[in-house]
């Protein structure tokens, strides 16, 4: 299932997106690209967070191990299991979602993983420091 929530914070908007969902990443571009075209949005600093990097695979033994994983995960929290191999990495996400199709904005997508919290940290503080480099230059977040 695509989770494409997002939260707005004045001046940032942080989207996530389910990097294992291939066959609805044209779903959460079309709601993407709604949100970031909206005019009170226009000059907000983007996060993208590219969810379940954990499934980023290598090899067909870590493929069958990480499938035991999620199917686990699916009926636990009664989610739908896809035996599809791999997440797309972060940078696929943003060029699928069209991010770095935007001009004249601060953005960036990260790799994460909800379960850990594995990357959230590196971007919030990235968006932090986006935030605090626009303030205390006294300009927009317009870059």
């Amino acid at each position: 299932m695509l989770n494409s929530w997002y939260l707005l914070l004045y001046v940032s908007q942080i989207y996530v997106v389910d990097s294992t969902d291939r066959d609805r990443i044209g779903v959460a571009r079309e709601e993407f690209q709604a949100i970031v075209k909206d005019p009170l949005m226009l000059s907000s600093v983007l996060l993208v967070l590219a969810n379940k990097q954990d499934m980023v695979i290598s090899d067909s033994s870590e493929h069958h191990q990480a499938n035991r994983g999620r199917e686990r995960l699916s009926s636990v929290f009664g989610v739908p299991f896809s035996s599809q191999k791999g997440a797309m990495s972060p940078s696929e996400v943003g060029q699928r979602l069209g991010l770095y199709d935007l001009k004249n904005r601060a953005l960036r997508a990260v790799g994460a993983w909800a379960l850990t919290g594995e990357g959230l940290h590196e971007g919030l503080s990235w968006l932090a420091a986006t935030l605090k480099d626009a303030h205390t230059w006294g300009t927009s977040v317009r870059f």
